[in-house]
């Protein structure tokens, strides 16, 4: 059975088909495709986990801590906004994010706003801090392991948006970077967006070029072509100057 809240316009069954009267068969409906998407992304969330946790859920421009953003950060709160509006077209077309700056100035907030706008677009969405989504494909291995490695992989490969938290965080090794590659690589490969943020201590020059030697240059040539140019944040750590 898919989705049996799903509210069909034409009356299908629980299962997206509908029955011909006259020649006694049974067709599928035009909503079926939805459905059996609405159910891998249940079954996807379901082994791997939710969209965020719930500090960043219910994000919203007129309270805090969006709008602080958008007042310490004018530029790329807008351009965070303007993406977020064509979230659907723009997850479709396999266009990404790279929040790029200092601790504390509101990557990780923006990036989960895109996330959440992505989700309520009706789109699959999954996020992960990069050093957990490491330590889990690792722990796969066991056997026994739940979620399996091939659950992992296949969520990360195949979810319509992949939002990955503090990419720069882990230190390189070559399982590290054939990991990151293997992951990026295939969401390349697919025209499959992704959304992620990277860190670099304050008062450091921002250098873009620098993640090529964290996380390998075939990870960062194919993710510059997923993402464009990094949205810049600096400053200092928010969470540090008022206690939050």
């Amino acid at each position: 059975m898919l989705d049996p809240d799903f509210d069909c316009p034409n009356g299908c069954d629980a299962n997206g088909f509908l029955f011909d009267e006259v020649t006694r068969q049974a067709y599928p409906c035009s909503c079926r495709e939805e459905r059996l998407r609405r159910r891998a992304h249940g079954d996807m969330e379901a082994s791997v986990g939710r969209y965020a946790p719930p500090r960043f859920q219910d994000l919203d421009w007129s309270s805090l801590p969006l709008s602080g953003i958008a007042e310490r950060h004018t530029a790329a709160a807008t351009h965070v906004r303007r993406f977020a509006e064509r979230v659907g077209d723009n997850v479709r077309q396999g266009r990404g994010l790279w929040l790029l700056g200092n601790k504390g100035t509101g990557k990780t907030t923006l990036a989960y706003y895109v996330a959440q706008q992505a989700r309520a677009a009706g789109l699959s969405v999954l996020t992960r801090n990069t050093t957990d989504l490491l330590n889990e494909l690792r722990d796969s291995y066991k056997p026994d392991a739940q979620p399996t490695t091939r659950q992992i992989i296949d969520a990360v490969t195949h979810v319509e948006l992949l939002h990955l938290e503090d990419v720069s965080v882990p230190r390189p090794n070559d399982w590290v970077l054939e990991q990151l590659y293997t992951i990026v690589n295939r969401r390349y490969e697919h025209n499959k967006a992704i959304v992620f943020t990277s860190d670099t201590p304050f008062g450091q020059a921002l250098k873009p070029d620098a993640l090529a030697d964290h996380i390998g240059e075939r990870t960062y040539s194919r993710l510059m072509q997923m993402v464009g140019d990094p949205i810049l944040m600096t400053g200092q750590d928010y969470r540090l100057t008022v206690g939050a």
